[in-house]
Order: structure tokens, then sequence, then C-alpha cells
């Protein structure tokens, strides 16, 4: 597989992708995804193989100060811009943030060691400009039980942030609850409970196999 650079024809596809698993009332639009690569649309990744997408690894790239926000549950996806996004010119830590990640091709094992391997190569050509940067943290909003269960594979915990939104589902059709007591009334409408979203993080002192294929420093 070679991976690309998203463009803007990228744009509704993954709109779409992110849509099935967390239909929210507050969707991050095209127009927000241009501004998280108004710089480095490389942190966008289609994984192609004979002119298929074959993958996805949207990741946007955050200045400090801002993917702080992200994890402390005082920034949403949707709410970024370009002043939230990490400049090379300037910053010398960067926050990573997985938005979504999705795999078409069900025969390919460990999507994630391509993930961060093509990740891995950004971050040193951004090096070769700006020495000294290090990656401060990565974060993913999991909203899924294959997303949950990945980054707890990958070691990514929960920290101060527990997020109340909750996933649920009805005739195959899934819904948001933004509380615990919505999601218990729609529970008694005749909802299957899925799951709760979590803010899963991962810093660079503690141990995971990310850092195999990612260099922190």
């Amino acid at each position: 597989m070679i991976a690309r650079q998203i463009t803007p024809k990228d744009y509704n596809l993954i709109l779409e992708l992110d849509k099935k698993v967390y239909p929210t009332s507050k969707p991050v639009t095209k127009e927000v995804i241009a501004s998280w690569y108004i710089r480095n649309p490389e942190f966008g990744m289609i994984f192609c193989e004979n002119g298929k997408i074959e993958g996805v690894f949207v990741v946007i790239p955050l200045n400090k100060e801002s993917w702080n926000r992200l994890i402390n549950g005082n920034l949403k996806e949707a709410e970024m811009t370009d002043k939230t996004i990490f400049d090379n010119l300037k910053d010398k830590e960067i926050g990573i943030h997985i938005y979504h990640t999705e795999k078409f091709n069900q025969n390919i094992k460990d999507f994630y060691k391509y993930n961060f391997e093509e990740l891995d190569k950004i971050i040193k050509i951004l090096r070769s400009k700006n020495k000294n940067l290090k990656i401060f943290g990565i974060s993913a909003y999991s909203v899924s039980p294959p997303g949950i269960g990945l980054r707890t594979k990958l070691d990514f915990k929960e920290r101060s942030f527990i997020s109340d939104e909750h996933i649920l589902d009805k005739d195959k059709k899934l819904i948001v609850a933004e509380s615990t007591k919505q999601a218990e009334d729609l529970k008694i409408k005749g909802y299957k409970y899925i799951n709760r979203c979590q803010m899963k993080v991962l810093y660079p002192n503690e141990d995971s196999i990310v850092w195999n294929y990612l260099n922190k420093i």
C-alpha cells in the first residue's frame, strides 16, 4: 500500500465514515477539515493500492495548547480552526489527534502499524526543518467498541476528562446521547446501549507498542 495525502475530494468520504459511527448533532464539516490541513495535508493519510482506497488514517496535528484543551474536554474536533493547528515554523511540540482510522480491506493485518510507520515518516520530514520537534502526546476520541478496543490494546488511557456521551442503536441506526440521563431515557424507549465514548490519550513517557513504530523524540 501507498499512503497519499488527503485532498478536498476525500472530504465527503471521511465525513460519511465518521457519521456512521458518531452521528453527532454538531459534526465536523468540510470547512473544518480544510482548516486542519491548511499547512500539512500529509497528516490526512489515504492508503491506496492499484488505485483503490484500502484504508484511511486521518490525523489532526495540533499545537500544544489546543491539544491540551481537546483532551480535557474544552475543545471539540468540530470547533478547530487554523489557529489550533500545529505550525512547524514556530511550534517545537506537536499534539497528534487521531480523528478517524479505518481499513476497507479486511485482509490487511495490524493496520495500525502502517498508520504509525507513515506518521513517523511525516514527523521525520518536519524535523528536517525543525530539529527539536517533539511529540507531546497522542489522542483519539474513541466512539465504538473496535476503536476503544484498539486504543486499549495500544495502552491509550482515559485521563481526567471522562466523556458523558454514549452511543446507542435502534433498528441499525446509531444515535449519540449527550448525557447518561439521555442514554437511560433512550434505553427505556427501546434503544440498545452500545458504549460510552472515551477520550483516550498516550504520552511519550508511557510504554506502548506505538513507540516501536513512531519516534517520539
